[in-house]
């Protein structure tokens, strides 16, 4: 056996990485372990946004806000699905996680224009409480002695998000792992890569180590689970999950996420919860793989229809909630957001730019092309766009209020129309979210219901042990992030709030090994 550790972490992702600078900081000897040629996990593909409610940089931009206000919000969309005493463990150690990340180097700022994603339930905030990272300069980011996640392979199951060349800089997510990456190397971290957990050490009923590519090594003050979910593995998925998303083709989680912890804990008698939920989001399948649809259903881009060619909703609203809708109603699964030449010359789609032809996509099925709306194939279109177009040129979308003064999508088009000059030099019509859809060709692309990352996992107290049914910890054993069970139930309630309890967890398993 490997000894010389005190600590072993699985995963490199932020969650797993700030347990392990957590419990370097605490004086303990800390290995972790990636399966993956390069480190940083899903994390490392988002924008790298943090919900942490009072934390200093907030308070530092004058943002007043209470523990009390959030614990309101979250009484108003978590609810009791989850226990109120791990919403305060998050809650108290979300901010301070934040603040103790500033002593050792990584740094943040206001993530502005990002509104919590329920602004309307009392406690809520239409002006937000996301963070993001700074951007890291290129000198500093090639410091880095661990390869860090640039993209993913289109063709490998994970999302098209590539990292934009700009220069070497880290942005987004890579910036707040890259940030990670080099506080762990200056409180001496070990990271192996390319180096697959396999099983837990259980000695005397306690984790005391684990199983890895390159053999046994010992973890006396502790194991932290911190591998993502199991969106990547079909046989989970089908035993847990609903027949739509049973292979998790369209999932946008790393590749490498197939459920380790999950399947090393429940070897042990874990307790399980939320297996059949995930961090819902509608995508589109592009020809390279899938697709996060975001700002294209805030724009005044067109509107999204179901199989019988109505809409069925705000196309608007929060990416979790809309999925969580898309899973009521088997008609709706695929969805089709309709527009017209003049939207994508505008605004592009998908990755798609504006000057870009749509041509390949067409012809490799994952776009619909028409000259009429009728020629779309989709029954009662027809109607339901000349229902669209009066609305548009009115102001006004009568059905389900989209882009209505104040809401939750009109807050946000100012943030998602300025990215990649995508904003229009003027928009025409008295709505920001709406536009007529009169001009073509026009297209249709199916819209599917992908994923983050699932939600489900391990039950663990307010310490990240791992619990057992009868309600009894699994000494020795933590997890965090996406291996966890989330403590935010079935929502998402604002921007971050997926990665940072994962990393609020993984402080507080932390501090807890240190002090057994």
């Amino acid at each position: 056996m490997i000894e010389g550790y005190d600590v072993v972490v699985v995963g490199t992702g932020a969650p797993g990485l700030t347990g392990a600078l957590r419990a370097a900081d605490r004086g303990l000897k800390v290995l972790v372990l990636e399966k993956a040629e390069v480190v940083g996990g899903t994390a490392a593909l988002t924008g790298g946004g943090l919900w942490a409610p009072t934390n200093k940089w907030l308070v530092e931009l004058g943002v007043e806000d209470s523990l009390e206000e959030v614990q309101t919000y979250l009484d108003h969309t978590v609810g009791d699905r989850t226990p109120r005493s791990m919403q305060q463990a998050f809650l108290h150690a979300a901010a301070p996680t934040i603040d103790w990340l500033a002593t050792k180097g990584v740094r943040f700022t206001r993530l502005w224009g990002f509104p919590d994603y329920a602004p309307d339930q009392p406690g809520g905030r239409i002006d937000g409480r996301a963070i993001a990272p700074k951007t890291v300069k290129p000198a500093v980011a090639a410091t880095i002695p661990w390869p860090l996640r640039e993209k993913l392979p289109y063709g490998d199951g994970g999302p098209p998000m590539p990292a934009f060349d700009l220069g070497g800089l880290l942005f987004g997510g890579r910036s707040l792992v890259g940030q990670l990456l080099l506080a762990c190397r200056d409180a001496g971290v070990e990271i192996w890569t390319s180096c697959a957990f396999h099983d837990l050490i259980n000695e005397a009923d306690r984790v005391v180590g684990v199983v890895s590519e390159r053999g046994e090594i010992a973890a006396p003050a502790g194991v932290l689970l911190a591998a993502g979910g199991f969106e990547h593995n079909p046989e989970m998925r089908a035993e847990y999950q609903l027949p739509f998303v049973r292979e998790g083709r369209w999932s946008l989680g790393v590749a490498s996420n197939t459920g380790d912890g999950l399947r090393a804990g429940l070897a042990l008698g874990a307790a399980t919860d939320l297996l059949e939920d995930s961090w819902w989001t509608p995508a589109f399948e592009r020809p390279d793989g899938p697709s996060f649809l975001l700002w294209e259903r805030t724009a005044p881009l067109g509107f999204v229809v179901d199989q019988s060619g109505r809409r069925w909703g705000n196309e608007g609203i929060a990416y979790n909630e809309y999925g969580q809708h898309m899973r009521l109603d088997d008609a709706r699964l695929p969805s089709y957001l309709v527009f017209d030449a003049r939207g994508l010359g505008r605004y592009g789609f998908a990755g798609l730019q504006p000057d870009q032809d749509p041509t390949p996509w067409v012809e490799a099925g994952c776009l619909r092309r028409a000259d009429s709306i009728d020629g779309l194939g989709i029954p009662g279109l027809g109607e339901t766009t000349a229902r669209w177009n009066a609305m548009a040129v009115a102001g006004v979308d009568e059905d389900f209020g989209r882009g209505a003064e104040g809401s939750f999508e009109r807050h946000l088009l100012a943030v998602f129309l300025g990215y990649g000059g995508l904003a229009p030099t003027s928009h025409e019509f008295p709505n920001p979210s709406l536009a007529p859809v009169t001009e073509g060709p026009f297209y249709a692309a199916p819209v599917v219901l992908g994923d983050l990352g699932t939600k489900g996992g391990l039950v663990c107290d307010e310490h990240g042990r791992v619990m057992r049914p009868d309600g009894s910890a699994i000494a020795g054993l933590y997890a965090c992030g996406n291996t966890m069970a989330s403590v935010m139930g079935h929502t998402y309630p604002g921007p971050g709030s997926c990665i940072t309890p994962g990393m609020a967890f993984a402080w507080l398993a932390a501090d807890d090994m240190e002090r057994a």
